[in-house]
């Protein structure tokens, strides 16, 4: 299934966030009342890996109050356990964008389920690694296959949790030529996430199928 498109509100808002985590480095995320409007805040932190919304966002915790994120991950990784945190407690839906166009959206589907793993998610990340890097092994047996599976290890946790049925959770690979930078916040080596997410997209698969039951 794919995202679902973007209205002609939220449009120019997703490119904002991308251009402007390009020439800052840092992220940026806007908070919506709903996808046709209207725009209730728009921040950063001045770093590059996390954008944290004001208390009059995080106290919509009301169904009908909670919003839409638009942010972008200057690490290219997909949608991290605090993503889905925020979706547990004040957003009906999110969309993390990136430079090359990658985008990653998800909404919570068993709210208790997920609220559940965020806090015992003790290994889940580990599996997800080990568990992509035997398979890239298997199948590929390249020399980055050790970083390129810690780099897509939250993408097969999402997919595991889609497969468990928690959440609601789809991606888009990007295109665009445009580079990531040379490290994530935390000083991790990044990929080219849509070239490379998008060579190996069934081998993620894989690997989502054999963590979903360990969750």
């Amino acid at each position: 299934m794919p995202i679902r498109a973007l209205t002609t509100f939220e449009d120019p808002i997703a490119k904002d966030v991308v251009q402007l985590g390009n020439i800052k480095f840092w992220e940026f995320a806007a908070f919506l009342e709903t996808p046709s409007g209207k725009l209730l805040e728009f921040s950063t932190r001045r770093n590059s890996y996390g954008a944290d919304p004001s208390m009059d966002i995080t106290s919509r915790t009301a169904p009908a109050d909670r919003v839409v994120i638009h942010h972008n991950h200057l690490s290219q990784e997909s949608l991290s356990f605090a993503d889905w945190h925020g979706l547990t407690v004040f957003a009906k839906e999110t969309f993390a964008h990136c430079a090359d166009g990658t985008v990653y959206w998800g909404k919570v589907a068993d709210e208790a389920a997920v609220t559940a793993k965020i806090n015992n998610r003790g290994t889940a990340e580990i599996e997800a690694t080990n568990l992509l890097f035997q398979i890239l092994q298997a199948e590929i047996g390249g020399p980055d296959d050790a970083a390129i599976a810690f780099f897509f290890r939250k993408e097969v946790i999402n997919r595991a949790m889609k497969i468990r049925t928690w959440v609601e959770y789809e991606f888009a690979w990007g295109t665009y030529p445009a580079p990531p930078p040379s490290s994530s916040g935390n000083g991790t080596q990044t990929w080219f996430a849509g070239k490379r997410g998008k060579a190996i997209c069934s081998l993620m698969d894989q690997a989502a199928a054999r963590l979903a039951p360990l969750l």
